[in-house]
């Protein structure tokens, strides 16, 4: 990684891009700073760096990069436990897709190791081939060798920009900043909703669309949504944002930061001030429903992307709004017997609405507890990331064959999950990699750098 003193700037376009330019730097005024040499000190007293490096590379993106990068850039996601494929769905889709190429993105980034490099070029040449040549945006999901299979637009674009910015950032490729830019513009210009995007739009860009989850039979999977589920009118897309944190990091655009601005201040006057978190799913009148339950990992989640715009130079009053949004997270969704997190939780506060543990929401509640205890004084987290911590190596690493499962039943065996028990990844319900556990282990070793 260059330091702040050895990089040089780059004019792509008249977008100042800085190759190799971390996010735990992109705060450059000393009043936007928040990671400190003393908080990075403090989290290492409570994260072991060392494990968390061995556990994101050796034990993790290691398999993935030998198991599932195809030779055209094409991502096999269908594994099982011993890493060979399963099944007969071969799928590309950008969920899937874009997800894995920012793992091979973090891979390389921690590495420097040159085969993790060759698959992030390769990966991105191939999700960059996915883009619709007539219409603009991208097809949801393709064949492995580009066949259109679903040629709806999606929200799941976020993971167009996500990936490929990132990508830019860590190799210092002009040509896959340019994409990130274009694929935000072609969202920001035909998938507008009020102030946010929809969720699943004709390929034409004519109108809206159901959104399909793979598994055409529509029937529900582990952790998942049936296939074609028609969601509220507007919904708020957490992916998209994390996007928009992302290529800002990379481009420094106005353009882009004004977009952030805009969406933290309509996030403001969303916000749910009497249980402390952020709807994200609204009627036609743009009303959020009565909650009757939460999906806590995207309590984690909001919590720890406001803490990253305001890293990036936005209103610290969003430390508080994150902070309770984690709060209320624990209370619903935390199981302190176990030191696991529910996905679905009652809002009453009753208990989980599904008793399934699933990774994501295990790693969404490592991240956010992590990052608000090392950088905004909440020290009464650690215990909570310690626990969390042991129920993921108790019960998500696979310690004989190596990476993760992907969800565990308290009190009951592993063959409770079914066909799902053992995988290593997954095309459907939703797709099951390695991008949660990616943005959890890095988030870790930016805290203690």
């Amino acid at each position: 990684m260059i330091t702040r003193r050895e990089f040089s700037r780059l004019t792509l376009g008249g977008i100042t891009f800085l190759p190799g330019y971390r996010w735990a730097e992109a705060a450059t005024g000393a009043a936007n700073s928040i990671a400190t040499s003393t908080s990075a000190a403090a989290a290492a007293k409570h994260i072991d760096r060392a494990w968390v490096k061995k556990a994101m590379i050796n034990d993790l993106l290691d398999y993935w990069l030998k198991a599932s990068v195809m030779p055209n850039g094409f991502i096999q996601e269908n594994l099982d436990r011993q890493w060979k494929p399963y099944g007969t769905q071969r799928e590309a889709s950008l969920n899937g897709q874009g997800r894995q190429l920012y793992c091979m993105v973090a891979g390389y980034e921690y590495t420097k190791d040159k085969r993790y490099l060759d698959a992030v070029t390769k990966c991105a040449d191939f999700l960059i081939k996915m883009r619709d040549p007539k219409f603009g945006g991208y097809f949801n999901r393709t064949t492995p060798d580009l066949k259109v299979i679903d040629d709806t637009k999606t929200g799941y674009t976020s993971f167009t920009i996500f990936p490929l910015a990132h990508a830019a950032r860590v190799t210092g490729k002009k040509e896959y900043a340019d994409a990130a830019m274009q694929s935000w513009h072609e969202v920001s210009t035909k998938m507008r909703d009020g102030q946010f995007f929809y969720g699943s739009m004709k390929r034409d860009f004519s109108g809206t669309a159901p959104m399909t989850i793979g598994n055409p039979s529509g029937a529900p999977r582990a952790g998942g949504r049936p296939s074609g589920f028609m969601a509220l009118p507007h919904r708020l897309n957490v992916h998209m944002f994390e996007a928009l944190l992302a290529l800002y990091e990379t481009t420094k655009s106005k353009e882009v930061w004004n977009e952030i601005q805009k969406e933290m201040a309509a996030f403001e006057k969303m916000y749910d001030y009497k249980l402390g978190y952020l709807p994200e799913g609204y009627d036609a009148n743009w009303k959020a429903p009565e909650p009757k339950t939460f999906n806590v990992g995207h309590l984690f989640e909001w919590g720890t992307l406001f803490s990253r715009a305001v890293e990036l130079g936005a209103d610290k009053k969003f430390i508080e709004l994150g902070a309770r949004s984690i709060d209320l997270g624990l209370k619903v969704g935390f199981d302190k017997r176990t030191g696991g997190t529910w996905m679905i939780a009652n809002a009453d506060g009753s208990g989980p609405a599904r008793d399934y543990m699933i990774w994501w929401t295990q790693c969404e509640t490592m991240k956010a507890t992590a990052r608000y205890a090392t950088l905004h004084g909440r020290s009464d987290l650690w215990p909570t990331f310690h626990q969390a911590t042991d129920f993921v190596k108790q019960n998500f690493m696979d310690h004989e064959y190596g990476g993760w499962f992907e969800g565990v039943i308290p009190g009951k065996p592993r063959e409770a999950l079914g066909e799902r028990a053992y995988i290593k990844g997954a095309v459907d319900g939703p797709e099951w990699g390695t991008y949660h556990q990616t943005t959890m282990f890095t988030e870790l070793l930016h805290l203690t750098t």
